[in-house]
């Protein structure tokens, strides 16, 4: 055999050689590839440490990190992760991600003096100030109705990371609760008088006839007997009329 065709048989087989390593090499590749993207890895705790600790452990299990939000919180220091998701223990798939929320820190504003304002007053200057009003507690007081008396947090620097402001309020000295009184039976005017004299409001007398009562009588009340009434209820009575 020729020298020349020696060669050019060797280089033939060379390059099969070189062709079927390269296949043999990319075929290993993504078996490796397909194992680690199938293999399942516990969830660090995230949750407290700084966002590049958090970051490079994350990065350690072979899965990645994704910030969802940032949000005020007094417990967490800025720049730390505040939750996260899945939690710790759970299992995610290699090259998966853990959602993070990152910490503000505390929410610091400055609160307004508002007691002795009226509410509506109150509400505008706080939400001005950009402190929400949370909850809104009525109780009876000799200040006027809808006096601030207390107000948390007070006036000044606070932190509003856990909710917005809370409002203690009068409600007047008219709104002592009364025991509603019994009054089927008796006679319309005197009970129409009686209610008045203690500051209850009337909303609605109805007269109809009822057989065997006489005309002027109670025959119903609402609320009934017992009930606890103030002021501000709206009361009414039914009341025997003659037969026309």
């Amino acid at each position: 055999m020729r020298l020349p065709k020696i060669l050019r048989l060797l280089g033939t087989n060379a390059l099969l050689g070189a062709a079927l390593l390269a296949t043999l090499a990319a075929s290993a590749a993504l078996t490796m590839r397909i194992v680690l993207t199938s293999r399942n890895v516990a969830v660090p705790s995230l949750a407290g440490r700084v966002l590049a600790d958090a970051s490079a452990l994350a990065a350690h299990r072979g899965l990645a990190l994704r910030i969802e939000g940032r949000r005020h919180d007094s417990s967490v220091p800025p720049e730390h992760v505040v939750a996260q998701e899945p939690p710790p223990g759970a299992t995610l798939k290699a090259h998966r991600a853990v959602r993070v929320w990152v910490s503000l820190g505390p929410r610091r504003v400055s609160v307004p003096p508002v007691e002795g304002d009226s509410a509506r007053t109150a509400r505008i200057a706080l939400e001005q100030a950009g402190v929400p009003v949370a909850r809104v507690v009525e109780i009876p007081d000799p200040a006027a109705e809808g006096t601030v008396l207390v107000q948390r947090p007070s006036p000044g620097e606070a932190d509003l990371s856990a909710g917005g402001a809370s409002l203690l309020v009068s409600r007047g000295t008219g709104g002592a609760s009364f025991v509603m009184p019994d009054l089927i039976g008796r006679e319309a005017g005197a009970a129409l008088a009686a209610l008045q004299a203690a500051g209850l409001k009337i909303s609605d007398v109805r007269y109809r006839t009822y057989p065997g009562v006489p005309p002027g009588i109670v025959l119903r009340q609402t609320p009934p007997a017992g009930h606890p009434v103030s002021p501000r209820a709206a009361l009414s009575l039914d009341v025997s009329k003659a037969a026309s």
